[in-house]
């Protein structure tokens, strides 16, 4: 090596990358922040008035472990507009004390403060090893995690909520006639109550080729007045045109 200097240098970095990259380590400090990381939100400098609609972030801290998908999804939505920022803290870091993540770096290699001349550059190292390499990567991944689980948990209620309202009835609980038009096979009808619940049925032919069109007409006056029914319900069959009353009577 040319100097002192560049020796220590690349030995910097040889030892960042030996603890950059040991799984056993990583897998603590995520867990680790897993359990005790804080989202901090803040509004970026001069977006106050336009990113008003989430002023609830602007100076907003919440643990990691229970944050609620909806108020996930509204920070990584402020940041994707430009209106947050978002980080992912531990406690609070004293001035000149060392990260809970940097005291576990430490503990994993054995390096400890014990006044020894390599003692210094050795915590230096670890500092640089969290905050250059393992910080940026795992506070990524740890919000790109919540992120995926906030939005699968956001899909998951809005189809919950599209299976009930697709379910409903679509004009309310009222008693229906439905008419399945029908050519040869005749019209199905069928009457259910404000629940859902049969009430009556029948088979009338008004169409071709039995066209009987005054006891279809008695049968279904007959049924609205015997259940107060309040709608009337004409399927999309292939005699569906000629049920409709804009047909009526058959020609």
């Amino acid at each position: 090596m040319a100097d002192v200097k560049a020796a220590l240098e690349g030995a910097k970095y040889i030892l960042m990358e030996r603890f950059a990259e040991d799984a056993s380590l990583l897998d603590k400090l995520r867990s680790f922040l897993k359990q005790e990381a804080v989202i901090s939100a803040r509004v970026v400098p001069g977006k106050e008035e336009e990113g008003a609609k989430f002023r609830d972030y602007f100076e907003h801290d919440e643990p990691l472990k229970s944050m609620p998908s909806h108020r996930a999804l509204a920070i990584f939505r402020g940041r994707n507009e430009g209106f947050l920022s978002s980080a992912l803290k531990v406690g609070e870091e004293l001035p000149g004390a060392m990260h809970p993540c940097e005291l576990m770096i430490g503990d994993r290699f054995g390096i400890q403060n014990q006044n020894r001349p390599a003692d210094k550059w050795l915590a230096e190292v670890v500092r640089w090893t969290w905050k250059v390499k393992l910080y940026s990567h795992l506070e990524t991944d740890l919000l790109g995690e919540l992120r995926d689980g906030a939005e699968t948990e956001a899909i998951n209620v809005f189809a919950h909520n599209l299976h009930d309202l697709l379910l409903a009835a679509p004009a309310g609980q009222r008693a229906t006639l439905g008419l399945d038009p029908g050519l040869r096979t005749g019209c199905k009808v069928a009457v259910v109550d404000a629940t859902g619940k049969l009430l009556d049925y029948a088979t009338v032919y008004p169409h071709v080729p039995k066209n009987q069109w005054d006891q279809t007409i008695a049968v279904l006056a007959a049924l609205c007045a015997k259940h107060s029914v309040d709608l009337i319900a004409i399927g999309n069959g292939t005699a569906s045109p000629a049920a409709k009353p804009t047909s009526w009577p058959p020609t």
